[in-house]
């Protein structure tokens, strides 16, 4: 898995602070974290291309 801003190699963690099973991905170049709650809220407040083009 690459890094989605600088394209550096993601590592898996386990985060036992955030809970007990948590496995979140790490970027070894730059640090950027994502767990799986990071990764469903970026996706869910994405605006969709086909809505945005109907607005315009």
């Amino acid at each position: 898995m690459n890094c989605q801003k600088c394209k550096g190699l993601m590592i898996e963690e386990q985060r036992p602070e955030l809970a007990p099973e948590s496995v979140v991905h790490r970027c070894i170049n730059c640090g950027l974290v994502l767990d799986p709650l990071i990764q469903r809220n970026r996706l869910s407040s994405r605006p969709r291309k086909d809505s945005f083009m109907r607005a315009a």
